[in-house]
């Protein structure tokens, strides 16, 4: 599902700031923008992009 990324972030617990730094460094995709110009992203992707970045982290602590 493409939404835009304020709803994003909301749905996954991150800043919408962070996930613009993702789509900037390219580890999410941009899939255009909607008709207020919020930058879109696919909710999938961004799903599992977060838990392969939380797995990681935990991966650190350990």
């Amino acid at each position: 599902m493409i939404t835009d990324i304020y709803a994003a972030a909301l749905s996954v617990g991150e800043k919408p700031a962070t996930l613009r730094k993702w789509v900037s460094r390219a580890e999410l995709t941009h899939r255009g923008y909607d008709a207020r110009r919020r930058v879109r992203v696919d909710l999938d992707e961004l799903a599992d992009l977060v838990a392969a970045k939380r797995a990681a982290a935990s991966n650190e602590a350990a």
